[in-house]
């Protein structure tokens, strides 16, 4: 739909609306909606119409926006979901730092000519970077956007654990409607709602999105100076500091003490005084000199040290992940011909899959190593656990999770692992397993998955089905409570499954 048309069906439906309240009360009423099928879902929605309305937002908006919807469980899944693998930081890196998205992000710098310098120059953000975060976020435009920014907004708001901030989300679209801010057409989102070319949320486009060329617009979806200048802006008005480095690449003295790299920052004077050295040789600044920065062993003491500096963290403030901003900053090199990292990646440690990380993490636990909440992703908790860990073994204290590090935690725990035995197909059409004489039906499979869930051991839905995951969480299970290592669904696994805390 042409965005003429689009504006003139809002001000006929806002003009509607007036009309109707001619004589009538004052307070709009709320829109009604056929019902989806879903009666926890209606009432959800027609509560949340009703606040939205009261709030300020135009029933026929809020009215068009969630009709003829109903939640989409695939956003819910992935919402839910976790890798099953969680792959290793090199592979990450290399995976995302090619030579094709390199190439498409110097053709597209290229294209844009003075632009993009003009952009630099007003907020002060290197324009590189911002390519970087545009590479990653949708690949320069090409990405494809599956889902619909009303329909994913509202299954996250409804599903309730983020309710709140998936509601204020889905207030900001309506104001994009109201406004004329946006066609139906791009409103298509990614499953969290995200849109446009930098995938901003709708209230960080409200706050934050440009109209860089002055024609009217803010348009992140085909006006590339307005996508550079809007994520330009987001990271201006988060913090970023003009003329600064993202981080550098650094030398280690001998007999280092890898405690330090625990997230704390030092100022560079500080780091200098401790041996640290950048990589090339390089002295820093005097103006650098007191500037806090951070200590990053992305892959322990065997890989690449990294100084973080603060707009590193302005980066992450995009995306709360290491790695993104790591490689945001790393595609900026590569489009402006610097080489990548000096030190090579330990690519002959391996790395953990995600139920070996969830056993490492209660194995820790009970061991009395704080490793947070058992859920088989590497955070700073773990890492923290990891390394004092480490350090009461005499080891280098790099909070690193390796195989050796899995097998002497299993050690120290007292723990065996038997190998797994292979397990007979189910039948197609039951889930309930083959597992002998106590094996569970599919009730009681989903009993055991819902108990595995609750205790941080399997993510997802209870679905009776006896699959790959729910084996690996039975395992992971077995392991951690000093049971034979099965995988397989018994009542004996129920019960001490059932018997076992938080």
């Amino acid at each position: 739909m042409r965005r003429g048309l689009f504006t003139g069906a809002v001000m006929l439906l806002a003009m509607a609306c007036g009309q109707a309240a001619v004589g009538a009360d004052p307070t709009p009423s709320a829109p009604h909606f056929e019902s989806s099928g879903n009666a926890d879902f209606d009432a959800w929605r027609d509560d949340f119409a009703r606040r939205a309305v009261a709030a300020g937002r135009q029933p026929a908006i809020i009215g068009r926006l969630l009709s003829h919807i109903e939640p989409d469980q695939s956003i819910i899944d992935l919402d839910h979901r976790q890798p099953e693998f969680v792959s290793p930081v090199w592979d990450y890196v290399n995976n995302r730092v090619t030579p094709q998205r390199i190439a498409a992000g110097k053709a597209l710098k290229a294209s844009m000519g003075s632009t993009l310098d003009a952009i630099q120059q007003r907020y002060g953000v290197d324009a590189d970077i911002v390519l970087g975060i545009w590479g990653l976020e949708s690949n320069f435009g090409s990405a494809t956007l599956a889902y619909e920014a009303p329909t994913a907004l509202a299954t996250l708001a409804f599903e309730g654990r983020r309710r709140a901030q998936f509601e204020g989300y889905l207030m900001s679209l309506s104001q994009m409607v109201e406004r004329g801010l946006a066609t139906p057409d791009e409103l298509r989102s990614s499953w969290a709602g995200a849109m446009g070319q930098p995938q901003f949320m709708p209230d960080v486009y409200l706050q934050l999105a440009v109209d860089w060329d002055g024609d009217g617009r803010r348009d992140i979806w085909t006006d590339n100076a307005d996508v550079a200048a809007s994520i330009a802006h987001y990271l201006q008005d988060r913090g970023w500091q003009a003329g600064q480095p993202v981080f550098d690449e650094v030398s280690l003295p001998d007999n280092f003490d890898y405690s330090l790299a625990d997230g704390t920052t030092r100022s560079i004077g500080d780091w200098t005084g401790r041996g640290l050295k950048r990589i090339d040789g390089a002295t820093w600044p005097a103006s650098m000199s007191a500037m806090q920065s951070q200590l990053f062993l992305p892959a322990g003491a065997q890989g690449p040290a990294l100084l973080l500096h603060p707009n590193f963290a302005v980066i992450r403030r995009y995306n709360a992940s290491d790695r993104y901003a790591l490689v945001v900053a790393l595609l900026a090199r590569g489009f402006e011909d610097r080489g990548g990292l000096v030190h090579g990646w330990p690519s002959e440690l391996g790395s953990l899959n995600r139920d070996q990380t969830l056993e490492l993490q209660t194995l820790l636990n009970g061991l009395g190593y704080n490793a947070g909440a058992a859920d088989g992703l590497f955070g700073s908790a773990t890492r923290h656990a990891v390394a004092q860990f480490q350090g009461d073994q005499h080891l280098p204290a790099d909070g690193f999770p390796t195989a050796d590090l899995l097998t002497r935690v299993r050690a120290r725990a007292g723990v065996s692992v038997a190998p797994a035995p292979t397990q007979a197909a189910s039948s197609p059409a039951s889930g309930a397993s083959d597992d002998g004489p106590h094996g569970l039906d599919d009730e009681g499979i989903r009993a055991l998955q819902r108990r595995l869930i609750r205790l941080g051991y399997l993510h997802g839905h209870a679905d009776g089905s006896l699959g790959p995951s729910t084996r690996r969480a039975i395992r992971a299970f077995q392991r951690a409570h000093h049971m034979e290592t099965t995988g397989r669904a018994t009542t004996d696994v129920l019960a001490a499954a059932r018997r076992a805390r938080r």
